[in-house]
């Protein structure tokens, strides 16, 4: 595959106030509702305002838009939780790396399929696996560093990317991959955001200096990084931040329309969302 030339942002550009583009305010945020949990591990929404949160044991809690906990589960995965997408409200999706194992639930938290990644699709080291468009699945393989789409009405390969011949590093720490608009998103601990097609193809790089998972919301992402939630749009590479309280040490995000979602290792707290961010 051809790769397109990389069109990386300078770091400046986005996140340091120049030329009007980087709009700081005050935290803003009032509190809604908050629950205390041990071992806070991953946070995501659907578009109905469900919360979702899995602790480090593999545990996974569904709370309503009041903070209502509507669901627990202990999932098959019984280990922590990789990666969970909540995003498609027909069903939930969760990986585990060190189990090598992916899992299908309904918006009930009722299981549909949990499948072993190397009993029926690859023979690496699976690191992040998300779920694409057209019953598909994208993985990191950190054994030969590839970026690969696999069907699972067939287990075929549709797509295949070497990672390291575009980032050109060969210790690559992926800590997200999502597929949203078409677009697969994958981000790298402390480098950034790379931005594909959906035929693995680059378009381009955000940077982040940051482990913290990013959310997708339309044509903007939406960090939490040195003490701010910061608001990228990825077209125009236009952004603004909010303060967060400091003595929460927030790492943990999640957004619905309504609602903003912060979280860290012992508390989940949800504030209004602001007009307009």
């Amino acid at each position: 595959m051809q790769l397109r030339p990389i069109r990386a942002l300078s770091s400046c550009l986005l996140l340091l106030c120049m030329a009007g583009n980087v709009c700081g305010q005050d935290s803003a945020l009032t509190k809604l509702w908050e629950v205390s949990l041990s071992g806070i591990d991953k946070v995501a929404t659907n578009n109905q305002g469900n919360i979702f949160v899995t602790d480090n044991q593999g545990y996974l809690f569904q709370y309503d838009a009041t903070g209502n906990l509507v669901n627990e589960l202990a999932t098959s995965l019984s280990a922590p939780v990789t990666n969970l997408d909540a995003y498609n409200t027909v069903n939930i999706f969760l990986f585990s790396a060190a189990l090598q194992r992916f899992e299908f639930l309904d918006r009930f938290l009722n299981p549909i399929s949990s499948l072993s990644i190397n009993e029926t699709i690859a023979s690496g080291w699976i690191s992040q696996a998300c779920p694409g468009n057209n019953n598909s699945l994208w993985m990191y393989d950190e054994s030969d560093l590839n970026l690969s789409k696999y069907s699972l009405g067939n287990n075929e390969l549709v797509q295949t990317q070497a990672l390291n011949v575009l980032i050109q590093q060969n210790d690559l720490k992926v800590v997200l991959l999502t597929e949203r608009n078409n677009l697969l998103f994958l981000q790298i601990a402390e480098d950034g955001l790379y931005i594909f097609d959906n035929q693995a193809n680059f378009i381009e790089k955000i940077p982040l200096t940051t482990h913290n998972r990013p959310v997708i919301e339309g044509d903007f992402v939406y960090v939490i990084q040195e003490g701010q939630l910061i608001k990228i749009n990825y077209l125009t590479k236009t952004s603004q931040s909010f303060a967060l309280p400091k003595e929460r040490n927030f790492n943990k995000l999640g957004l619905t329309s309504q609602h903003v979602s912060l979280a860290n290792e012992k508390i989940l707290t949800v504030y209004k969302r602001p007009k307009d961010f």
